[in-house]
């Protein structure tokens, strides 16, 4: 951690909120050049969960860690195969038990989900099935409710949306807590999670995790459904 991120998380701990002018007055710069820095800075400790945005400019120290799930050795493997067969396609991985987690009552799913460029998706697909690996490509509600066991370990193999917001994991791409509540939100294979089941995992992500609301609106914008989500959010 730098010396600025250490002044910048003192100043946090001594008062409710630190502005983006007790920043850079706590940080003794002046220039333009060093004012980007500091709020580059910031961004990287509300990345990292030490801190969280409260408004425009505003910051606060984080009372909750950031949503960074385990990522099992399978997953890893699976990865590893993918990059190393379509080396300059863009992927992201979860699992469902990250997102049984979060539900009011615990269900098992072991399915696998791996989001792919839509130009490559359906070759990941038909390279995983040869593989013999038991996949399928973007299933829907028809498809989830009558042919498929959750409970059973399955691979699903969905389109990626551009600027999906992702993060690594030991050097794995993830989805990051805020796809994942939007993705749950809008993709068909979830019809299960969705309406007031939805509200009770928003709550309780919310509850247990640090959450960015701009990352989370900026994708759901992304998606079609900010001015839902944004609503749902603001009432919990």
């Amino acid at each position: 951690m730098s010396g600025v991120d250490t002044l910048i998380l003192e100043l946090a701990s001594k008062q409710d909120t630190v502005t983006l002018q007790e920043a850079y007055q706590c940080c003794l710069v002046s220039s333009d050049e060093e004012k980007t820095k500091i709020r580059k800075r910031l961004s990287v400790l509300v990345s990292s969960g030490k801190l969280v945005r409260k408004g425009s400019g505003t910051y606060a120290l984080s009372d909750k860690p950031v949503f960074r799930p385990q990522v099992s050795s399978e997953v890893r493997e699976l990865y590893e195969s993918l990059k190393g067969r379509f080396p300059f396609t863009k992927v992201c991985i979860y699992e469902g038990p990250w997102i049984s987690s979060l539900l009011h009552h615990m269900a098992s799913n072991q399915t696998i989900y791996i989001d792919v460029e839509k130009d490559a998706s359906e070759f990941v697909f038909d390279h995983l099935k040869s593989d013999g690996v038991n996949a399928y490509y973007k299933p829907d509600e028809d498809m989830v409710y009558r042919y498929i066991n959750l409970d059973e370990r399955s691979v699903f193999v969905k389109n990626l949306i551009s600027e999906a917001p992702l993060q690594k994991i030991d050097g794995v791409p993830v989805s990051t807590l805020e796809k994942i509540l939007v993705d749950i939100y809008c993709d068909q294979d979830f019809s299960y999670l969705q309406g007031s089941e939805y509200i009770r995992i928003a709550e309780n992500a919310m509850t247990i995790f640090n959450i960015n609301k701009t990352k989370l609106l900026r994708y759901a914008k992304r998606r079609g459904v900010k001015e839902e989500l944004e609503k749902i959010y603001n009432e919990l």
